[in-house]
């Protein structure tokens, strides 16, 4: 996982990847923590990293992860250190999606795919679950204030975010809100998104046309790993 807490170290560790021949490069899905504050991934003081992410056309991973979120259902809810695996239904009900959801909105509306128009990125293991109710407040807040944006957010998001759905995610309802070419397979097994054998994902995909199954199954994650070519992914 590459921090950005030092940009020019963030680039450094990313010349490093290269150097090793990665294709991809996980962020933690939070505010940076700075002093005296913390500041949005799309600050631009962080536009050195994605600059060198943009020139050389890797993909930018948010897997799910302590984001720091515990703190605030802690303010209703007291706990120890979190802890993997462990049952939290407070926290899962008010937290859950809350990390990505705001990392999402925040390269969006912060501008890092306007200054860096060949970046892409794609969330592992969170679901999809938030991925409706993100691009609805979107649009809604596009309506209200349109000149924050360089573009319709909604046509940024299904350009430049590729989403990986658990399998009990309603798949059909997401390839219909952001393309089936952004669309997906998890297979970390046996964490949440994943299935003992990857391949019986297909039997959610019953109301796809072959295609897209196979785009699914396959082609996009593979088209990740290329290098962007031209202006925009």
């Amino acid at each position: 996982m590459i921090s950005l807490m030092d940009p020019e170290k963030a680039v450094a560790e990313v010349d490093w990847c290269l150097s090793l021949g990665a294709r991809l490069v996980h962020v933690r899905p939070a505010p940076v923590p700075g002093s005296p504050t913390s500041r949005s991934l799309g600050h631009r003081m962080f536009d050195p990293f994605w600059a060198r992410v943009h020139e050389a056309g890797l993909t930018v991973a948010f897997h799910a992860s302590d984001s720091g979120y515990g703190k605030y259902s802690s303010d209703w809810e007291p706990r120890g250190q979190m802890e993997a695996f462990r049952g939290n239904a407070f926290g899962n009900v008010t937290q859950a999606d809350r990390a990505i959801y705001d990392t999402m909105a925040a390269l969006i509306i912060h501008g890092v795919f306007h200054r860096f128009p060949r970046v892409r990125v794609c969330s592992i293991e969170n679901g999809s679950e938030w991925v409706a109710p993100l691009l609805k407040k979107l649009k809604k807040v596009f309506g209200q204030m349109p000149k924050e944006f360089s573009e319709p957010p909604i046509d940024t998001f299904r350009r430049h975010i590729f989403v990986a759905p658990y399998y009990e995610d309603d798949i059909r309802e997401l390839a219909d809100l952001i393309g089936v070419s952004n669309v997906l397979l998890g297979s970390d097994w046996p964490h949440a998104e994943g299935l003992a054998d990857p391949i019986a994902f297909v039997k959610d995909l019953e109301a796809f046309r072959d295609d897209e199954v196979r785009q699914i199954m396959r082609e996009n994650a593979a088209r990740l790993l290329q290098p962007v070519r031209g202006v925009t992914a």
